[in-house]
């Protein structure tokens, strides 16, 4: 009984591993990433057949297949297991495996790409941490055995801001895969920051602010470099801030554009006359007004906020 429940079940087998595929035909893909241990027909090829036999084993470096080395190892593979001859067809061009055996560190990808970074940059980027620094964002990547891995696409220039940068994987002087690492670029930059929380409207003293060097990913802000003692916090600010250059200003008594009340005495008589500022001025400055009225210029002290005095000459 024993017996033919095992003959059975091997016809049963044969007839749905012919019934699966037409006359044993499969296809061979071009390329398939593998990692460690044994690897079967299926992986690599796109075979559904209940038979699935393990073709390679530990794989260290990349293997080029072609159609009809898979069709000899196959056809070999099937009668040590069944005893029996049967054909296979492969269709499809060279294959190849890619082994996945092995981890970059993230400290490993960061030296890496550091160092072809720097042989790229046309002016050198000296040290890490002495201009720039990058940081991987994977803590880890896994690496083809047995391949040359070459970073491409780097760029005669660095900047700031997130980027992918391309690895390619060569072997025997052909490329076989290629993928891409994000990275965070940071460049060294020198600012003036907050010692202590600035009210808005605070024209900034010696205490309030000091000169700092910092790294920053942010390639569209614009921090002053500039020393903005005698400028004013157009916003509030917090302690330990970056200040950007628009967050501060020069603030005048009266400022360009604005509309002056111009007065002008003589004995008991007092006139006012409106007028426009040409260009700003502090207290005590004299500036060119526009005359609305006459349409025409006239030279007055800045006097307080909106008012200028017209002097006798």
């Amino acid at each position: 009984m024993k017996v033919w429940i095992s003959i059975l079940t091997s016809m049963v087998f044969c007839l749905s591993l012919f019934a699966n595929k037409e006359n044993n035909r499969l296809y061979l893909k071009p390329k398939t990433i593998i990692g460690v241990g044994e690897v079967r027909l299926s992986e690599f090829t796109n075979w559904k057949g209940n038979w699935n036999p393990i073709v390679f084993r530990n794989v260290k470096a990349p293997i080029i297949i072609s159609p009809e080395f898979l069709t000899d190892t196959i056809t070999t593979l099937y009668s040590k297991e069944f005893g029996g001859e049967t054909s296979f067809e492969v269709m499809g061009k060279e294959g190849i495996l890619l082994p996945r055996t092995s981890n970059a560190s993230k400290k490993e990808l960061e030296d890496s790409l550091w160092k072809a970074l720097s042989l790229s940059n046309q002016n050198g980027l000296g040290e890490m941490g002495e201009n720039f620094r990058i940081q991987s964002e994977k803590e880890s990547f896994p690496i083809i055995s047995g391949t040359s891995p070459v970073w491409r696409s780097l760029g005669r220039s660095l900047h700031p801001g997130k980027r992918l940068f391309p690895l390619d994987f060569y072997f025997e002087g052909k490329l076989v895969h290629s993928e891409s690492i994000p990275f965070l670029i940071e460049e060294k930059k020198k600012a003036y920051f907050t010692t202590k929380e600035i009210p808005a409207k605070t024209v900034l003293t010696e205490n309030d602010v000091e000169l700092r060097s910092f790294f920053s990913a942010d390639s569209f802000r614009e921090f002053t470099e500039e020393n903005p003692v005698g400028k004013t916090a157009l916003n509030g600010f917090l302690p330990d801030t970056a200040i950007e250059k628009k967050q501060v200003r020069t603030l005048h008594t009266i400022e360009r554009g604005q509309e002056v009340e111009l007065v002008y005495t003589t004995g008991n008589l007092l006139l006012k006359i409106k007028t426009r500022a040409l260009s700003s001025g502090n207290q005590g400055e004299e500036i060119p007004l526009l005359n609305l009225a006459t349409q025409k210029t006239i030279k007055a002290r800045v006097q307080n906020e909106g008012v200028c005095l017209l002097e006798e000459r």
